[in-house]
């Protein structure tokens, strides 16, 4: 066999060397296995001549020296063909039960499971996800107007389509009413409004605000005024000492006033005292809102012919009000009887806290009910005005003076007016006499002057306006009218005769001295009061405010309750948008009451006034649907007996613990309540406890003791009771609006929904969470101290998928920002951020100050051209390349302030199969400041920081998916 080409049997090959096995640190699996079929095969083969039966001598014979054949069909072959295939098999389960045994790579559940276990690690379970229901009574006459809610009443919700319904249950017992089903802010404010003289001898008509309404330097606006100086509309509205006063130039009437037209004169008189003020105005627009009552009419001042006088500002919207209470009222002891005049002393002129005001209720025997309507009819007060003279008025004629419509002079006969009989000897057209004269110049007497036509229901008291090119607009009040026959300026005819009322409401002795010309001047007349009715406040209940004005008093509204806004956002036109905010206080000054929201950063988004809705009958439910189950028997013969709730997933709430959820489980042996405790290990032989456990399917065992560690359980009949809840994760992440089917209606009940989608959930924890999860219960030995701790105890809180810890100088202090995302990838939930935030306080030093934040979303697009193998298709690798960029930058894949460069881009379209060659096309950021095309070499994420005056999250930089574009380029 020396000669190796003739030689096909291989057998003096001898053995070729083995390659060592050595793995690096850090790798995703370990290379274990000793060899593989062909190198155990070849080995054997090799050693075939050099085996003996096992005799120490070297110089006994060898049996199977002359063995020359390698062919397969040989029986020996053979057999060691066979041994080789089964090394090879037992070589691979060798490496991989070596792999099962390492944190980093096992790949099976079951394994990440017992290893996190010895560590004293459990897998997480999952969260529950966690929603507010708003529930709504019914108002209909004769309903009880109140419902009670009882603790864990389920809703169920409506699924979409290929969905199961979710369970949703209520976690504490609700008392609803009827009042509470809408309130609504404050919606108008009165119409007071007053003459204001300003320099130069102008007036304005101005809206009466309470002092610091108004920024100071606010257009039109006339600070710190006397209340008592000013000409008041309607002098029977209760007014502050101080005020402010904002020129305005719109106004809202009753809807009586829409036969109102633009070019129609107004007429507004105020009064101080015994003194009247007048300013006459002109519609210039008109608007007749028949759904809410009023119409709107737009003012202009009327042309100044001797000094023109600026326009009054345009004031669009009503301000707001800045809300401020003094010192609150307190209850009173002694008996306060139940009358209108008590009502408005005692309650209406004051400011109450919503606890001193139920405690005088309470002290009183008062009516809540009755409280409240006395109030609001209060804030309405009868129509009849306090000085009928003042106010806003129309008119409902307009015309001209006898004697406007007269021929010219020079066109009459020479009999009348020349020689010593004619009629009209004064040419009228060269002396043009005014209304208060005769075409001869002669003052008229006693009436004042002659309308050109009878005008019926002209009353003594009403005002008369006169408006004309040449003079000032004069006013005046009506002593008397009558009808009578004219005869001047050569006609004759039926008219209406006015005598006018000086300021003591006698006739005037003399006619008026304003120079009226005869056939320019008109006359508006039959004045009608228009009732001023409350101004709308249009301005939106911005973002930001803590407190929210009510349009009505409302009480029994406590602290800690939660309320729902829901209405359609300001800044965004037609788009709706829904917050829980959390009760503070409520206080109850003139008539109304005030919201006080605990969170100092106020609304979160901005709303439109009108449509705002703020729901008052709410309520925290969480997913999961109770289940009453019979475990079994005891067995006090049996140590560490174990049993297995049959409906699983068992649901778990989120919790402010180091766990950071707790379970619904409640464990009763022969009626006792026994307490859950996560091992044995240190329970007292008495002490009734267990331990649970979650295997791999999710299934959670009870253990008992021993009666060494924990107490046996007692002997008896199905004695074992068990009430939890079963259902948690995504599953439970419904959306707004689906929560509606109440599983019972309870009286006064009418509906119930979710203004926002549920949140919060969290999947059974993921092999990658719980390898990264796993060791940080061995770095922070729960306690929080250094930054990293911040960030690993955050990291592995129920509930939260992402976090990062940053050292921020903010205003010269350190402060530690957490930034954070949920687990399903948008901002936490806010209970699961209260129970972190309560959780890292109890672990964490209380001189170090931190934040916690919501981490900033960005996103940026990609396009790139796809040099592709003919010999692939050309779809299934572009659709190759794109599900990879998607994975690795989607939620899962990345963490907080990680960059995106375009080297990352390209090499991970170089790993698509059939890609030949990549051309990045455009990489950048959306938002500001991004260029339109072209691929930037790095797209940051910044950590947190200190920026424009505030402390900003870190960011996640995702892709866009619907930002995703790749092409096949041609060579």
């Amino acid at each position: 066999m020396s000669d190796d080409t003739l030689a096909g049997c291989h057998c003096c090959e001898g053995q070729q060397p083995r390659e060592p096995i050595y793995n690096a640190p850090g790798l995703p699996a370990l290379a274990w296995r000793v060899d593989t079929q062909p190198g155990f095969h070849q080995r054997m083969l090799a050693g075939l001549p050099l085996w003996h039966p096992g005799e120490p001598d070297p110089s006994a014979p060898r049996p199977l020296a002359a063995l020359g054949t390698r062919e397969t069909d040989d029986a020996t072959v053979a057999l060691v063909d066979a041994a080789a295939c089964m090394a090879d098999v037992l070589s691979f389960y060798q490496e991989r039960i070596a792999n099962e045994g390492f944190l980093r790579t096992a790949t099976e559940r079951r394994s990440v499971l017992e290893l996190a276990r010895a560590v004293g690690y459990e897998l997480r379970p999952g969260v529950a996800a966690g929603v507010h229901l708003v529930f709504t009574v019914e108002d209909a006459p004769g309903a009880p107007g109140v419902c009670t809610i009882a603790a864990g009443t389920p809703i169920q919700s409506v699924p979409p389509q290929d969905k199961l319904p979710q369970v949703f249950e209520t976690s504490e017992e609700l008392l609803a009413r009827a009042e509470w089903n809408a309130l609504r802010p404050r919606l108008a404010r009165p119409a007071d409004m007053a003459l204001l003289d300003v320099a130069g001898d102008s007036r304005r008509l101005v809206l009466l605000l309470p002092q610091g309404s108004m920024p100071s330097g606010t257009d039109g606006l006339h600070p710190g005024l006397a209340s008592g100086d000013l000409y008041r509309l309607d002098p029977g509205l209760p007014v502050d000492a101080t005020v402010d006063a904002l020129e305005v130039a719109r106004v809202y009437l009753g809807a009586d006033a829409n036969t109102i037209q633009a070019g129609d004169l107004l007429l507004f008189v105020g009064k101080n005292g015994a003194a009247l003020r007048q300013m006459v105005l002109r519609a210039t627009e008109v608007e007749d809102e028949k759904a809410l009552q009023r119409v709107r009419i737009g003012l202009e001042p009327l042309p100044d012919p001797v000094a023109p006088a600026a326009p009054p500002r345009l004031q669009w919207h009503v301000p707001v009000g800045v809300l401020s209470f003094g010192n609150f009222a307190q209850a009173q002891l002694e008996s306060v009887s139940f009358t209108s005049g008590n009502i408005a002393n005692t309650i209406s002129g004051h400011a109450w806290q919503e606890s001193e005001l139920q405690a005088m209720v309470t002290i009183q025997g008062w009516s809540s009910l009755q409280l409240v309507q006395a109030v609001a009819a209060s804030l309405h007060p009868p129509a009849t005005p306090v000085a009928p003279e003042a106010g806003a008025f129309s008119f409902g004629a307009r015309l001209g003076f006898f004697g406007n419509n007269a021929p010219q002079w020079n066109s009459l006969p020479a009999s009348n007016t020349k020689g010593s009989a004619a009629y009209y000897p004064t040419n009228w057209d060269s002396t043009n006499p005014s209304v208060w004269t005769d075409s001869q110049g002669a003052a008229l007497t006693p009436q004042h002057a002659y309308l050109e036509r009878p005008v019926p229901g002209l009353v003594p008291g009403s005002w008369v306006v006169l408006d004309s090119p040449s003079v000032k607009a004069g006013t005046y009040a009506l002593y008397d009218a009558r009808e009578a026959a004219r005869a001047d300026y050569g006609l004759s005819g039926r008219a209406m005769a006015l005598r006018m009322a000086g300021s003591d409401g006698k006739p005037l002795p003399a006619p008026p001295a304003e120079a009226f010309k005869f056939r320019d001047t008109t006359a508006h007349v039959a004045s009608r009061r228009q009732p001023l009715v409350d101004l709308p406040i249009e301005a939106p209940v911005a973002a930001g405010t803590v407190r929210v004005e009510l349009s009505t008093m409302v009480l029994g509204l406590a602290r800690g309750k939660p309320l729902a806004f829901v209405g359609p956002r300001s800044d965004i036109p037609g788009v709706d948008a829904a917050e829980i905010a959390v009760l503070d206080d409520v206080v109850h000054a003139n008539g109304r009451s005030t919201l006080v929201l605990k969170d100092k950063n106020g609304l979160q988004f901005s709303y439109v006034r009108e449509g705002l809705r703020i729901h008052a009958n709410v309520v925290a439910a969480t997913h999961g649907e109770s289940v009453q189950e019979v475990l079994g028997n005891g067995n006090a013969a049996q140590a560490f007996q174990q049993f297995t709730l049959r409906r699983p997933p068992t649901t778990h709430l989120s919790a402010a613990s180091a766990a950071g959820a707790q379970s619904t489980l409640a464990l009763r042996v022969n009626g006792l309540l026994w307490s859950e405790r996560p091992s044995l290990y240190g329970a007292g032989p008495d002490e009734h406890v267990f331990a649970t456990r979650i295997d791999n399917e999710a299934r959670m065992s009870l253990l008992f003791g021993d009666g060494r560690q924990g107490a046996r359980l007692p002997t008896g009949q199905m004695n074992l009771r068990a009430s939890y809840r079963t259902g948690l994760g995504r599953d439970g992440e419904v959306a707004a609006g689906t929560l509606t089917m109440p599983r019972a209606m309870p009286l006064g009940l009418r509906g119930v929904t979710n203004p926002l989608p549920a949140g919060g959930a969290q999947d059974p924890e993921k092999l990658e969470d719980a390898r990264r999860n796993a060791p940080l219960t061995l770095l922070a030995f729960e306690r929080v101290v250094s930054l990293p701790d911040y960030q690993d105890y955050a990291r592995a809180f129920p509930g939260i998928g992402k976090a990062r810890a940053d050292l921020v100088s903010a205003g010269g202090a350190l402060r530690v920002l957490v930034s954070v995302l949920g687990a399903t990838g948008g901002a936490p939930d806010g209970e699961v951020l209260g129970n972190l935030r309560k959780a890292i306080v109890d672990q964490s030093d209380p001189s170090q100050q931190f934040e916690l934040a919501a981490a900033a979303l960005r996103y940026f697009r990609c396009s790139a051209s796809l040099v592709i193998d003919p010999q692939y298709e050309t779809d299934a690798v572009l659709a190759d390349g794109r599900a990879r960029l998607l994975q690795a930058y989607g939620f899962d894949a990345r963490d907080l302030a990680q960059p995106v460069t375009a080297a990352a881009v390209q090499a991970l379209l170089h790993q698509v199969p059939g890609v030949v060659a990549v051309e990045l096309q455009v990489l950048q950021p959306y938002g500001e400041g991004a260029a339109s095309d072209g691929a930037l070499q790095v797209l940051p994420a910044f950590g947190a920081r200190w920026n424009a005056g505030a402390m900003q999250p870190a960011e996640l930089l995702l892709i866009n998916p619907a930002a995703v574009q790749l092409l096949e380029a041609k060579p």
